[in-house]
Order: structure tokens, then sequence, then C-alpha cells
């Protein structure tokens, strides 16, 4: 992070991503020390913590998300979070098209989006807030299941229990990479899964090797080996709050069986 500072940055934007969070204590050391602004990108960490502190609860501003894949959903959207009062009152402005309350209606100084959330979808929020702690414990009882079941399964990179800092995975997906000397990358052996009727998503594609960057002259020559390298070998199976657990037992089996015929190859 340090390397990349300039003159010209303004904000670190600390994005959480798959299993665990980000380590967030250097990354707010560094922010003070340089008066930069840090927006967290909470969104696959909604129950997670960092350091013992809730994810969402570091940035400046924090961002989660609502969209049906998260812990919480209320069919799409998200939501902003900040102690900054100046803040908050900015994003209420721009959220709701810039109206002022100081003018007369539909009179405005600058424009802005309807991000407004509906009540309808605020009242299924809520209502699965309450139950947060038990959708958080049973994606930890799917992952542990997933890595019991695939322990030993050839070729195949499976995601720790916990990372170095002590943290439990959330398992937001349970995302594994195939082994550097298996002669397949990930997009392989999603298809082989495909056939065997095991539904995956790849992992998100890297930010410096995105075409709509290069297009405006972004990231020209610059690598990053371990995100290239799990961008193209990592992949998730399914891990939704409706599967049972037999349905885990029946994809872990036939992850396991293409796995196998795989490295046999």
């Amino acid at each position: 992070v340090l390397s990349k500072i300039t003159e010209k940055t303004k904000l670190i934007i600390c994005v959480h991503t798959y299993h665990f969070p980000v380590n967030m204590g250097p990354i707010l050391e560094v922010a003070k020390e340089k008066g930069i602004r840090v927006i967290e990108d909470a969104a696959e960490m909604i129950g997670q913590t960092s350091n013992g502190k809730p994810c969402g609860s570091f940035g400046d501003l924090s961002t989660m998300s609502f969209y049906p894949n998260k812990h919480i959903t209320t069919g799409e959207g998200g939501m902003v979070l900040t102690n900054d009062p100046q803040l908050a009152e900015r994003c209420e402005q721009l959220r709701n098209l810039c109206f002022n309350p100081r003018k007369r209606r539909f009179v405005h100084d600058e424009l802005g989006w309807n991000y407004r959330m509906t009540n309808l979808q605020a009242a299924l929020g809520l209502a699965q807030l309450e139950h947060l702690d038990v959708a958080v414990r049973r994606k930890r009882e799917i992952g542990g299941l997933y890595t019991q079941l695939l322990q030993g399964c050839p070729g195949l990179i499976l995601p720790p229990e916990k990372n170095s800092f002590g943290e439990a995975n959330i398992y937001w997906v349970y995302g594994v990479e195939v082994a550097i000397d298996v002669p397949a990358d990930a997009e392989e052996v999603m298809q082989r899964l495909a056939k065997s009727k095991v539904g995956t998503r790849p992992f998100f594609w890297n930010m410096h090797e995105q075409p709509v960057f290069h297009n405006m002259d972004m990231f020209k020559n610059e690598s990053y080996p371990v995100a290239e390298r799990i961008a193209r070998r990592g992949f998730y199976i399914p891990s939704g709050l409706g599967l049972t657990d037999d349905d885990i037992k029946e994809v872990a089996s036939r992850v396991r069986t293409v796995m196998e015929d795989l490295v046999k190859a």
C-alpha cells in the first residue's frame, strides 16, 4: 500500500474478499499518518470480525451488500455506514436525487441518484438481521463439513478454517484452488463439474487485467502473481444456506470424483 501512495492519493479502498477480512490495523495507521480517507468494502463479511471488531466499522465510509448471495439479502442493494455526520448527510443527499430540504421541492443545485431502498426491502433485511448469528453459524457448519469431506482430495487446495490472526473463516463462499501441478485450470474443472450437475462460479478477475482499465491506460506493465494465479485456478462450489448436509455430501463426492479423474489423467 505504501508503495502505491502518491501526492495524488485521496483514499484507500479495502476489500474483504471470500473468507477472511483485511488486516485493517496497519492500513488505518498509514491512512492516519498520510491524512488519507479509508473506504471499507465489507460486502462479503456481514457478521465477520477483524481484530475483534465488526467488519464494516473501520472505514470513514463502509459498505455492505444485500445481494441475494450474501448472509443478509434484500433482493438487491446495500448500505453505507459512517460515523461522520457530514458524510452521512452527503450520502443521504446523493441517494435521494439531491433534494435540498432548505429549498423549494424539485429545485436541485446538483445531480443525485435514486438509490432509495423500499420499505418492503428494508423489512425483509431487518427480519433477516435478527437471524444473522444463525446464518453465520450455518455457513461455518457448511464450510467445516466440506473441509471434512474434501480433506485429501487430490489436486485441490482447501480454504483454511482460521487466518493468522485467529479469525474464523466466515465461508461467504466455499472457495477452492486447483493445485499448480494439476494439468487443468479452474475453467476446465468447472466444465467437468457442470457435466456432473454441480454448479460453480469462478473467482473474481484481477483489476490490473481488466480491459476497461487497460483502455484507460491504467495498470500498464503491472503484475501481481498471486492474484493472477488464483483468478485462473480458483472457483467456488455451492454453499447456499438452503443446502442440506446430504446436498453437501453429494457435491463433495462429485468434486472428488472429478479431481481424481483429472489427476489420474
